[in-house]
């Protein structure tokens, strides 16, 4: 089953004006400015030495079509300013509700990785500008797939259960390409009172084009061909796990979340980020502060490579290393700022980042966002 159809399938539903059909439209989106205090250093993507307005802004607008009879379908297409306004599907789904709290989606839909999953374009619906981008890190958010979603209650807690299989394609900022297939996901989410807890668990295989093929290569033709094999990104298992928690009592917040993952005996290695944030409502004022670390190891084992035998194996155990440098990170960070909400569906957010460089040193970021619904 080619389960890229179902998006053409679902987005071709939900875009058809059927005059049978409720059709309901919104929207969202953040208007952000960003100057990095240090021009030679690179924070959350900006780099430049003057005021970016591109690189953290978009828009999105979203259709959803009541069909009748439990059947709806719903399209979302966000253009992104460091993607040069280039429009995309981020959700093509045809929903099903099954029984009372039950559903089944098919097609393009989010991924719910992190915490906010749900809703994590959508600025207006948390506290910063948007999560913190040394945790949410993954390299695709959205799959074509089916899911089933069930929620009910005991007592007085609210649980919310999903299960997702599918699959993605996708392309990084750096030109790196990534096939995610056979991905299975399940989630659990529990409300009580002013209390959110949620736990996700994924799995999936993974072919990356992270450019080193000349590299790979050359090592494959020496006795250690299995450091070319570990650079070499094909049909890798991956498993992922998040542990989140929200308090928001209308006055205080805490937020901490966890997002261990691993893909053993490779180049992508081991991620180990986590932050913990704090706000303080003052009337329409949110003031809050985060702190976190982005944790990565290389699983590249260089340990059994001799040294000063052969030239052309050090320079490519020096070129390695280099490699594996850049992917090698335990850096923490910090984010203060503020949210005003000075109109109904628009607020206001300013935001200051201090983000330690692989070198050991600090780089700082200054943000400014006006963020929406409509």
């Amino acid at each position: 089953m080619q389960l890229n159809s179902f998006s053409g399938l679902a987005a071709g539903l939900a875009l058809s004006f059927n005059a049978m059909a409720d059709i309901q439209l919104s929207g969202f989106g953040t208007l952000a400015a960003g100057l990095p205090t240090d021009s030679d250093t690179e924070v959350r993507n900006y780099s430049d030495s003057e005021v970016d307005f591109k690189t953290g802004s978009f828009l999105a607008l979203q259709a959803y079509a009541d069909l009748g009879d439990g059947l709806s379908a719903t399209a979302q297409i966000r253009a992104r300013g460091i993607e040069d306004w280039d429009p995309q599907f981020t959700w093509a789904y045809l929903s099903y509700e099954v029984q009372e709290n039950w559903r089944v989606q098919v097609g393009r839909q989010r991924i719910p990785i992190y915490l906010y999953s749900d809703y994590l374009d959508v600025s207006y619906a948390y506290h910063w500008i948007a999560p913190p981008t040394e945790v949410y890190q993954s390299f695709f958010d959205s799959i074509d797939g089916i899911s089933s979603i069930h929620d009910f209650s005991v007592g007085d807690a609210l649980i919310n259960m999903r299960v997702y299989y599918g699959q993605e394609n996708t392309e990084a900022p750096d030109g790196n390409t990534f096939d995610v297939d056979k991905v299975f996901s399940t989630v659990a989410s529990v409300n009580y009172g002013w209390w959110t807890f949620r736990t996700t668990y994924v799995q999936f295989d993974l072919s990356a084009d992270l450019g080193l093929a000349p590299l790979v290569g050359a090592w494959q033709q020496t006795p250690f061909g299995y450091v070319g094999s570990d650079l070499d990104i094909q049909d890798d298992k991956v498993d992922g796990v998040e542990v989140g928690v929200i308090y928001d009592d209308q006055n205080w917040l805490f937020v901490a979340e966890y997002i261990p993952a691993s893909l053993d005996n490779t180049l992508i290695g081991d991620f180990e980020p986590w932050f913990v944030s704090a706000g303080k409502r003052f009337g329409s004022v949110l003031v809050h502060g985060t702190y976190g670390r982005d944790k990565a190891e290389t699983g590249v084992d260089l340990s059994a490579i001799p040294r000063g035998i052969d030239p052309t194996l050090d320079q490519l155990t020096a070129t390695t290393e280099q490699v594996i440098a850049g992917r090698t990170r335990n850096s923490s960070f910090y984010t203060i700022g503020a949210r005003w909400d000075f109109h109904d569906s628009a607020a206001l957010k300013a935001e200051y980042t201090n983000s330690e460089q692989t070198d050991g040193s600090d780089a700082g970021l200054i943000q400014v966002a006006l963020v929406t619904v409509f």
